[in-house]
């Protein structure tokens, strides 16, 4: 709440003698007749004589004066003689010696700069704006009389005077000259240290100011240590011994005293400066930037905060404790296991309990590095669990970069820690250390790179050349334009015999150019030979899982219920369960310096195959997964193929009852045998994107993908929004 400055009531108006200009002559002329004829002849106001009056005045005006003027001369002839002219509350006017004329009750004046004050010997008042009143009256006392400072009122920060009209005025003069507003002419400065403490800086200013080194009481606490008067009375710390330390070292010898007060802020590690010389205060910034300088070892440790662009501080935390050699607060930090970061080390993933027999695919002669990891598949008929919940388990527990508990580390004397809810790193330590700690934070602190996965997953008709499958189509020319790797894997056997043994499948991965692959698959689509299962597009973080399912849910009786009650009735109860079908792909980038990607790569195709009669009638599901870790460079395609299906059906038509006729039915019928034989391909291709421009170039390349492109710019659609799949998928979200 701010306050009016009113302190004490305002002043009643000085009053003012009226009449007309006069003009009067005294030679020699007796004090009491002077009165008299002024004051009493002239004037016409009361008056009182209060003898002994004695003495002569000489008085004259050449020009008329108005009444005013004339009491001021009369007042001040009157001084001349030692005596004084006083007018009490009801205006009479009072002549006599001042030591008898203070119990008269003289008239209280208020000094005001918008008013003079009234003649009349009295008291005065004198409100005070910027010095204190203290101040003010040691200064006054020297050259006012013994008897005139009546009182120091601290508290309304005034004084109260007693004397002439004559000398209140010059007494005033005075006041003017000293009643300013210091701090509009103090130069004032605020300087924040950057590597040294204000301990050092203030010990420093100290020897430069010629005031010596401060002992060690006084260098130390925490308030105001000053060059001059206030310097013994600034106790900083214990204020005893080091006020006294500090007034020793900084009193009236120091060439400096009282032009140069110094204060350590040391809450916010600052040096307040105060002179009223403008050109110390430029004189002490030169000397405090010379001083402020960094160290290895100096400054006060405080904190400071990190605030993280572009990736995790929690992260950043970690990756600083293990590179500064820190402890962190609990374990959790990913083992050096040979693979990427958030890898999974597991090998395989098992398909059903019934399978009649699991082959591995993969070897170790891959040029890509790592080769492709093994994983036992096979077909299961009646199986109520399915391949999208094998892979599913697997890829959660494995999901992306393993979460890392440790949040905050010790570094020597330096406290790390993540403020995950602002992502921010907040760091405790010297300045020095920080900016070693910031140099390493801003080179770990880079946008995330990103990966544009496109798969396609085909089937292939084989037939004709195409008889041993796509990797003879493939590799007709081993020379040209890529290199093709081979695996030992073979496709199981079926009980059923839904899946013949006569042809084997191969597993192999074939890396060549993109546009090579393309024209392969286009080739073969010209025959009619290619069926496009999915097509997705999907944009993943480095080293996180992304993963797209599209397909159906199969229902399946798992269980038949006739309770006792209903025998007689034939009431029964089915139980249903669904079970998945289509296509799962699941996807985990690594990218390297060099832009060569490396892909933990598990895709599984569940179909509906034929009914099964042993099985009451269930369908059978035909599973066919690749699992695989390959690797390839950013804009290149990889085929990981060779899951071959090899379909045998069996029909017969003709004449009823007589097509069933021994010896002579097959002229009233026929019998088909239908064979297929297909391939499975996953066509995948990394396209590594590390700034904003490759990603609007991945967007325009996409959005130049969809049909109805016109349409959608018909309605407006700004061309920088990024479209991320090609075609619509029904996708889960990459972790």
């Amino acid at each position: 709440m701010r306050g009016n400055d009113q302190v004490i009531a305002p002043g009643k108006p000085a009053a003012t003698l009226s009449g007309a200009p006069l003009t009067f002559s005294f030679e020699d002329a007796p004090v009491a007749d002077v009165v008299r004829t002024v004051l009493g002849d002239i004037m016409g106001v009361p008056y009182v004589l209060h003898p002994p009056i004695a003495g002569t005045v000489t008085l004259a005006s050449r020009n008329a004066i108005p009444p005013d003027q004339a009491v001021f001369l009369l007042e001040s002839a009157l001084q001349a003689n030692g005596l004084a002219l006083a007018r009490d509350a009801r205006g009479t006017y009072h002549v006599g010696r001042a030591d008898m004329l203070r119990n008269i009750g003289s008239d209280v004046r208020q000094a005001s700069p918008r008013a003079p004050l009234s003649p009349g010997f009295g008291a005065i008042v004198i409100p005070l704006n910027y010095i204190g009143a203290g101040e003010m009256a040691s200064i006054l006392r020297p050259m006012v009389p013994g008897d005139a400072i009546i009182r120091v009122d601290t508290v309304r920060n005034l004084l109260v005077m007693n004397g002439t009209r004559t000398q209140a005025e010059g007494w005033l003069e005075l006041v003017n000259t000293f009643d300013v507003d210091l701090l509009k002419g103090m130069s004032v400065g605020v300087f924040p240290l950057k590597h040294a403490s204000v301990k050092e800086i203030e010990a420093a200013l100290r020897l430069v100011s010629g005031g010596g080194a401060a002992p060690a009481g006084g260098a130390t606490g925490g308030a105001a240590g000053s060059v001059g008067t206030q310097a013994g009375a600034a106790g900083r710390g214990q204020a005893g011994n080091a006020g006294a330390a500090a007034s020793a070292v900084l009193g009236e010898g120091n060439p400096l005293f009282g032009a140069l007060r110094i204060m350590p802020i040391e809450r916010i590690n600052s040096i307040l400066v105060v002179t009223p010389r403008a050109a110390y205060l430029d004189e002490a910034r030169r000397w405090i930037e010379r001083f402020d300088q960094p160290t290895d070892s100096g400054g006060e440790p405080q904190l400071y905060i990190y605030q993280v662009q572009n990736v995790n501080a929690k992260h950043l935390a970690n990756v600083l404790s293990g590179i500064f050699g820190g402890q962190t607060s609990s374990t959790g930090n990913v083992a050096n296991s040979g693979v990427a970061p958030g890898l999974s080390t597991a090998t395989g993933n098992s398909f059903g309990q019934n399978s009649m027999s699991g082959g591995t695919f993969g070897n170790t002669n891959s040029s890509f590095g790592g080769g492709v990891s093994g994983g036992s598949f096979g077909t299961r008929v009646g199986s109520q669990s399915s391949g999208f919940n094998s892979l599913g388990n697997r890829n959660n527990q494995n999901n992306g970069v393993q979460q890392q508990a440790a949040a905050a580390a010790s570094i020597g004397n330096i406290r790390v820690m993540a403020d995950e809810l602002n992502n921010s790193v907040l760091v405790w330590g010297t300045k020095s250390e920080y900016s070693k700690i910031e140099a390493t934070l801003k080179r770990l602190d880079v946008p995330v790179t990103q990966v544009l996965i496109e798969a396609t997953i085909v089937e292939v008709t084989l037939s004709d050349e195409l008889e041993y499958g796509l990797q003879w189509a493939f590799n007709d020319n081993p020379t040209r334009n890529g290199s093709t790797y081979r695996g030992n894997g073979q496709l199981t056997n079926n009980a059923n015999g839904i899946i013949s043994g006569l042809a084997q499948g191969f597993s192999y991965t074939v890396g060549r150019s993109t546009s090579d692959i393309r024209a392969t698959l286009n080739a073969l689509a010209t025959k009619s030979l290619v069926k496009v299962i999915s097509s997705p597009s999907l944009m993943v973080l480095d080293n996180h899982t992304a993963s797209i399912a599209v397909g159906n849910q199969q229902p399946v009786k798992t269980n038949t219920t006739t309770p006792i009650t209903d025998i007689t009735t034939g009431v029964t109860t089915s139980t249903i369960q669904y079970k998945d079908t289509g296509v799962n792909l699941t996807v985990t980038p690594s990218v390297n310096a060099g832009n060569l990607v490396t892909m933990q790569v598990d895709q599984t195709v569940t179909d509906v195959g034929a009914d099964v009669p042993s099985a009451d009638g269930q369908p059978a599901f035909l599973q066919r997964q690749i699992s695989s870790k390959v690797a390839v460079r950013t804009g290149e395609a990889i085929v990981l193929g060779g899951l071959i299906k090899d379909n045998s059906n069996t029909g017969k038509s003709g004449v009823p009852f007589l097509q069933d006729v021994p010896l002579v039915g097959k002229l009233f019928g026929s019998n088909t045998v239908n064979k297929g034989r297909t391939e499975l391909l996953v066509v995948i291709t990394p396209r590594v994107v590390r700034t904003d421009i490759d990603i609007r170039e991945v967007s325009e390349d996409l959005r130049d993908r969809l049909k109805g492109l016109k349409a959608i710019e018909n309605l407006g659609i700004g061309t920088k929004a990024p479209v991320l799949d090609s075609v619509p998928q029904r996708s889960a979200p990459a972790n």
